[in-house]
């Protein structure tokens, strides 16, 4: 009989643990798997002790990844806030370019332009009034006349060379303002890039905090089936609310990482 009890319990344990679901928790921020045997294919009180002990000693290196990921949200908004400061100094940067630089330089190239204008304006005229002078007959020209004429050229001649270092000076003015500019607007691409850096950080950081989220979640509810079991299949009296998963160290742990959660909730 002794031999036959054995033949018919050892195929038992067999198929039991061939069809045995372990349970697998993913830390997110170590990149660690952990493995987590089936509760229900334990033997013995013994084994579903040990298996609460595995699910706890993982939810405690989930907490401590936790608080490892929480540096690093820190550090992004650090870098952040640098990049909003940047900002700001961008835009009064900007504020002062325009005032100062780029307004003046309007100003004074509408001002370049109005006389340009005249200046075409008599040329074209004086232009004008050498050619009818050249046409009269060289009896009907008029000594004042010629004089005039000439003397206006001079002062054409004048005004054009004092236009051409107005010119020469907004030329200047505007290899300034194209220099400034193209600074501000790599302080601007800086500025951004450093934004666009720390705001991808923040939400990596917020993808793996969930996940250590769930994890510690899924070793909690895996030490509850554990401590149901060993009352309902080994008769263990279970004393309620004991535990790591009801202690003020994992409370804590689960109560930290629900505020900085709340933190980044915008992204």
């Amino acid at each position: 009989m002794k031999k036959y009890f054995i033949l018919i319990v050892l195929p038992f344990l067999f198929y039991a643990s061939l069809y045995a679901q372990p349970v697998t928790v993913s830390d997110a921020v170590s990149n660690k798997v952990y493995t987590l045997p089936d509760p229900a294919a334990a033997q013995t009180a013994a084994e579903l002790q040990v298996a609460i002990t595995r699910a706890e000693t993982t939810a405690r290196a989930l907490c401590a990844d936790v608080e490892n990921e929480k540096a690093r949200v820190t550090a992004a908004e650090n870098d952040q806030s640098k990049a909003f400061a940047l900002k700001n100094e961008i835009i009064t940067g900007t504020n002062n370019f325009n005032k100062n630089d780029v307004i003046p330089y309007k100003q004074d190239m509408d001002n370049y332009n109005a006389a340009g204008a005249k200046y075409s304006d008599l040329l074209s005229r004086h232009n004008k009034a050498v050619l009818a002078n050249n046409a009269l007959a060289a009896k009907d020209r008029k000594a004042t006349t010629v004089a005039a004429l000439n003397k206006e050229k001079i002062e054409i001649d004048a005004q054009a060379a004092q236009l051409g270092k107005w010119k020469d000076k907004l030329d200047a003015a505007k290899a300034k303002l194209d220099v400034k500019k193209a600074a501000l607007q790599k302080q601007q691409q800086n500025g951004e890039a450093q934004d666009q850096s720390s705001t991808a950080k923040l939400k990596a950081c917020k993808v793996k905090l969930k996940g250590l989220m769930d994890q510690m979640s899924v070793c909690a509810a895996y030490a509850e089936r554990c401590r149901a079991l060993l009352a309902s299949k080994f008769k263990v009296d279970v004393a309620v609310n004991t535990g790591y998963f009801n202690s003020p160290e994992y409370k804590n742990a689960l109560s930290a990482l629900n505020a900085l959660l709340d933190k980044l909730k915008s992204y």
